[in-house]
């Protein structure tokens, strides 16, 4: 392989499932035994997302709704829950969204899947498109619909003492490390792609998710990609059989312990590795080359996408990915982020979801991925490809109440 480093960054220069909502109106909350170290990661993501994002685009303004530009059922308060990847974004969808209010628990993947199954919340966010254990688990006759909401990288952070962002990783090497055979920083493996650093004789940390994640499903199929041994040993699935490591709660866990933790290693969407400070490597990707994730780098990978499976279709999501896509400066760990939702909520939810109620989840999911996509370049995030936001407002469309079609915007 050869060592091209696209973002130009020499690294030698300094530089389980969470818990589940008890209730539409009560979402439940992430704890952590480290609770001082996650307290300030999740204070530094809130504020520096909604603050630095907004000081730089202008996004402070009246959340009073505008009525005249809202759609009917607006005001209405939509419950949500899942992927921590999405979080930040959620985060500041709800500061925005001026036609309801958005109630957003980052539980993880796992566990929004799950509280949507258990209809405690009206839209499940995922990183990791509905198994086939998930869609069983849901409620007898229904269908869900699977609706990108967001374009991620998943970058590789870690904290290692004189060696900045940009460090060279490639899949093989990663894999590695993860299942325990890449043991030291300064082993041949890592120095060979990085001839120019000063790799301390370090033991390695290996920190993963322990939780059910979307973000983990993106990481490990990727290495399966990469590595034989990883695919037929531990395979990619949103909770696996770690080898090794540290196992953490949600991605603040993730990013909380690579921050405190020297020489260690974890995996979390650009976003927290962006607002913790965090250095994240130069991945290799199909073309040879080392990419520094970033906005432009990532949008290329998703401008690849193609087709995508009907929304209601329960096969066939699980063979959309962005990993690996071609072009030269192609950023190879890219992923979607889902939103899904019942395609007839009055028939699932009964009394408990009112018509008015239903049009606010369509009007919040239809304002989502379409004005909402505008917030994601702060969060150095990527906005949907205009051919997925037309699947999306298709899927968005044909939401039902008891059999009938609902107002979307």
């Amino acid at each position: 392989m050869s060592a091209n480093n696209a973002s130009g960054t020499n690294p030698s220069d300094p530089t389980s499932s969470g818990p589940s909502a008890t209730d539409k109106s009560h979402l439940p909350k992430q704890s952590s035994s480290r609770g001082p170290i996650y307290a300030v990661v999740a204070i530094v993501i809130i504020v520096v997302a909604v603050v630095g994002a907004g000081a730089a685009l202008g996004w402070f303004s009246s959340k009073s709704p505008s009525t005249a530009s809202c759609p009917a059922g607006s005001g209405q308060t939509i419950t949500a829950a899942g992927s921590t990847l999405a979080q930040p974004l959620m985060t500041l969808w709800a500061s925005q969204y001026t036609c309801g209010q958005l109630e957003y628990s980052g539980v993880g993947s796992g566990a929004g899947v799950t509280d949507l199954s258990q209809k405690t919340v009206e839209v499940g966010a995922s990183d990791a498109p509905l198994s086939s254990t998930q869609v069983s688990a849901l409620p007898s006759g229904s269908t869900v619909l699977t609706i990108p909401e967001l374009v991620a990288g998943v970058a590789v952070i870690y904290d290692v003492s004189g060696i900045a962002k940009g460090l060279n990783l490639s899949g093989s090497v990663l894999a590695g490390i993860y299942l325990g055979q890449i043991t030291n920083w300064d082993s041949s493996a890592i120095s060979a792609l990085n001839p120019a650093a000063k790799l301390p004789d370090a033991n390695i940390t290996v920190v993963e998710r322990a939780d059910s994640s979307g973000t983990t499903y993106v990481f490990t199929s990727w290495l399966s990609l990469e590595n034989t041994t990883w695919k037929t040993s531990v395979g990619a699935a949103t909770t696996v059989a770690w080898p090794t490591g540290i196992k953490e709660s949600g991605s603040l866990g993730v990013a909380g312990t690579v921050k405190s933790d020297p020489n260690s290693i974890g995996y979390v969407d650009l976003a927290y590795a962006i607002t913790n400070d965090l250095a994240y490597g130069a991945i290799q990707n199909p073309a040879d080359n080392y990419i520094l994730p970033n906005e432009t780098n990532t949008a290329a990978a998703a401008a690849q996408a193609g087709s995508l499976p009907a929304a209601n279709a329960e096969a066939g999501w699980d063979s959309v990915s962005l990993l690996n896509e071609p072009g030269a400066t192609t950023y190879p760990l890219a992923t979607f982020s889902y939103v899904m939702v019942y395609s007839d909520l009055g028939a699932v939810y009964g009394s408990s979801e009112s018509h008015a109620q239903a049009q606010g989840v369509v009007a919040f999911l239809w304002w989502a991925v379409t004005t909402g996509q505008q917030y994601s370049t702060g969060l150095s995030y990527v906005p949907l490809p205009a051919n997925v936001v037309a699947s999306d407002e298709t899927a968005i469309n044909s939401v039902l109440y008891n059999g009938a079609t609902l107002t979307s915007h």
